[in-house]
């Protein structure tokens, strides 16, 4: 009876307990509570500009040297040991609203990281402390304001203890990650902390470079195990040999991708987040994504996705389908390498003419005279309602060093650039310039002049032809310099560059092979070509001068060349017989 008795007692209590467990009372009484979950975002955009402090978000500052400013801006704080700032473009002096390079993934405002000048950046962005549930996440969006210096390196890195950052540990492996010059998602799942209480951290680690963003944080305590894919890339429209990266977006934490990109190289991919991927020939592309994480998975195809070019071989300007006093020439580039005030003009009366971005820091301006406050007269274009003007910068930002580019080019045969000048007025100097072009980056040390000797614009418009076959075949950029020193206005306006894709006259060669480069002394060229034929060798130097040419009936595949009294620098080495030519870039070390 007692036995019975027990067992029955025993089984009411096993009973009480399994119903106050699904009540959320515990055996004894007590309330069993569920951890508080919050997910936490940063977007900025409640924080004061400029400011050194995050709220509830910590930084730290490890390496605590001074950073990099913005070459002829200001803003609080600039060139200060720091973090992170909170970076409002449009309110630094002058404003940088219209440079799209430096503008926040959404709003106003972003994260940004200036590079230590040097050493190696050792900064922190951290989150609060986060009680995880199942399936956390943690995103963010990050670029690099240019590429100029590299772009950035950083990590992603968790602490279960505190915000000490002795105590993270890498979630994005041993290797650092790289930054694009485009807004790019990256998404990391927290799958290995479930249930725990975590901080995140974004580390940056770039060794002399220049400014990282990130915007958009969030961190989720808990996430669906439903996939659903999706993802973005960092453009849409390509030129064949540029190079995609692309980004996943997708939902559910995925753990696995199995990326498609048909008619690209590579054409497949494994990773979350692939770069790198470049398409050889026009037409338009379909991209697929099959994301999953071992429960879930879903595929998406985006069909005529990319759209692939190739890098134009004639292009034209003429600033008429541009916005009135705009800065923005976008496919061109501008670049004003030492900054500084502009000069503004003035009336008869004395009064000035009133204008968008007059006195301001620029290189080139689409300017509309008819629209200027009153419409001035004295300045008129070639065609037309619109020009492009470079206003000179006074002392000490003189002379000019402004620079027009086109955006990269595939030069056929026979090619040229033509253009119209003209100078406002030369009671302050005829404006001078240089035609100069690049076979590598937009970097204005890249570039080599046409015109050894600075051309003058006449008072008068006046139309300019430059030959440009020394890059026939050639992929370049093709810059307009203005170096006036301390003048007024270079004026510019009808810009045609015209080349035939295809073999013409002159049949290109393919590249010698010159040994050694660099060199000193004599330099070895070796070509493969037909024997018995008459060359003419020419060296040209940085000012687009000829400064030694042979004259050799090659007998051989191979040819040495005496260079001991050929000064330092980089040259072009031309190489013709009258149907066929060659150009390669030389460095002498002499």
């Amino acid at each position: 009876m007692k036995l019975r008795l027990f067992l029955l007692i025993s089984q009411l209590l096993l009973v009480f307990q399994l119903l106050a467990l699904k009540s959320g009372v515990s055996a004894t009484g007590d309330t069993l509570v569920r951890p508080v979950l919050t997910n936490y975002v940063m977007d900025f955009e409640n924080l004061p500009d400029f400011s050194l402090a995050f709220n509830e978000w910590t930084v730290n500052d490890v390496d605590k040297h001074d950073t990099y400013g913005i070459l002829s801006h200001a803003f609080p704080h600039q060139e200060e040991p720091m973090a992170f700032l909170c970076f409002n473009p449009a309110l630094v002096t002058p404003s940088m609203a219209t440079d799209q390079a430096i503008q926040a993934h959404s709003g106003n405002r972003f994260g940004a990281c200036f590079s230590s000048n040097p050493p190696r950046n050792d900064d922190w962005f951290i989150s609060p402390q986060v009680q995880l549930g199942m399936n956390g996440s943690f995103s963010f969006w990050i670029k690099s304001y240019n590429d100029t210096y590299k772009v950035d390196d950083y990590q992603v890195a968790v602490s279960t203890t505190d915000n000490n950052p002795g105590s993270f540990t890498s979630i994005s492996g041993t290797d650092t990650l790289h930054t694009t010059t485009a807004w790019v998602k990256k998404s990391f799942n927290l799958n290995n902390f479930n249930n725990q209480k975590i901080f995140v951290a974004i580390h940056c680690v770039s060794n002399d470079h220049f400014l990282m963003m990130i915007d958009d944080l969030e961190l989720k305590a808990e996430g669906s195990l439903t996939v659903v894919a999706d993802f973005s890339s960092d453009k849409t429209a390509v030129k064949i040999g540029e190079a995609v990266s692309f980004s996943d977006q997708s939902a559910g934490i995925p753990t696995s991708w199995s990326w498609t990109f048909t008619g690209a190289t590579p054409a497949f991919s494994a990773l979350q987040n692939p770069s790198g991927i470049k398409y050889s020939a026009p037409g338009k592309y379909p991209v697929k994504l099959k994301a999953g994480n071992g429960t879930s998975s879903d595929s998406i195809t985006k069909d005529g996705y990319l759209t692939v070019t190739d890098f134009p071989s004639s292009l034209s300007m003429d600033f008429e389908s541009l916005t009135d006093f705009t800065l923005d020439f976008r496919p061109w580039t501008t670049m004003d390498v030492k900054g500084g005030n502009t000069y503004g003009i003035d009336q008869p009366s004395g009064l000035p003419y009133i204008f968008p971005h007059t006195n301001e820091p620029m290189a080139y301006i689409c300017f509309n005279p008819s629209t200027t406050t009153p419409p001035m007269t004295s300045l008129l274009p070639r065609s037309g309602q619109k020009l492009g003007c470079s206003f000179s910068s006074p002392p000490p930002y003189n002379p000019n060093n402004k620079w027009f580019i086109t955006p990269r080019m595939s030069l056929g045969v026979n090619p040229r650039i033509e253009f119209w000048v003209q100078t406002y007025n030369p009671f302050y100097g005829y404006e001078k310039y240089h035609v100069a072009v690049s076979v590598t980056d937009l970097k204005p040390s890249s570039f080599i002049p046409v015109n050894a000797v600075a051309d003058s614009a006449p008072n008068d418009w006046t139309k300019r032809s430059y030959d440009l076959s020394a890059y026939t075949n050639r992929e370049v950029y093709i810059g307009i310099q203005c170096i006036t020193d301390n003048g007024f206005i270079f004026m510019l306006d009808d810009i045609l560059i015209e080349s035939t894709v295809g073999i013409g006259e002159v049949k290109r060669m393919e590249h010698p092979s010159v040994f050694p480069n660099p060199t000193k002394d004599q330099l070895t060229l070796k070509y493969g070509q037909s024997r018995g034929q008459t060359w003419r060798i020419g060296l040209i130097n940085a000012l687009g001068r000829e400064i030694r040419v042979w004259d050799r009936v090659l007998m051989s595949d191979a040819v040495t060349l005496d260079i001991r009294d050929v000064a330092p620098g980089m040259y072009i080495l031309r190489m013709g017989n009258g149907t066929a030519e060659l150009t390669c870039k030389v460095s002498i070390i002499n």
